[in-house]
């Protein structure tokens, strides 16, 4: 009985009642934009024009949906980028696309994947996920750690294997 009178104060005063966590609440948009169409031009020639059907504006980025991304070379589109969403991110205007990305060269060049990045100052599309790329000859390529230029005359690609029909 002696030890069952030492341990109860052990147990009520040991066991600390645990503090309500807090949640942070999901950080609402600054802006939520429609039909969204940003269009970026140096000396007046157009850069790229990224269209999206919805966008979430904050502070620092910009969540897209529905996304279709246009590069432009010497102010003549030479690529497009589609996918199911991404973050553009501000002021570089460097994107990640997700979801079903695809990216159209100006030759008929197509490559797939779930995520690329598009870093804007280098004019350069990358991601270390898979890719597919399919050339206007029809022959398939697959491989990981890609790099391009959006119209993908300049890939670098490891891992890799094609086949053909």
């Amino acid at each position: 009985m002696k030890y069952l009178l030492i341990l109860i104060p052990i147990f009520i005063f040991g066991c600390k009642t645990k503090e309500k966590e807090t949640v942070q609440p999901h950080r609402e948009a600054d802006e939520i934009v429609m039909n969204f169409e940003l269009v970026e031009t140096v000396k007046g020639i157009s850069n790229f024009r990224l269209k999206a059907n919805k966008a979430l504006s904050y502070k620092d980025r910009t969540v897209v949906y529905g996304v279709t991304l246009v590069f432009y070379k010497g102010g003549a589109p030479y690529a497009t980028l589609a996918s199911d969403s991404g973050v553009l991110f501000i002021p570089s205007n460097d994107m990640e696309a997700m979801g079903n990305v695809k990216v159209v060269g100006i030759d008929g060049t197509v490559l797939e994947t779930e995520m690329i990045k598009w870093v804007n100052a280098i004019n350069k599309i990358m991601t270390e996920d898979k890719v597919i790329i399919t050339t206007k000859e029809n022959k398939k390529i697959e491989g990981r750690c890609f790099e391009s230029d959006p119209g993908l005359s300049h890939i670098k690609l490891k891992e890799t294997y094609g086949y053909g029909d």
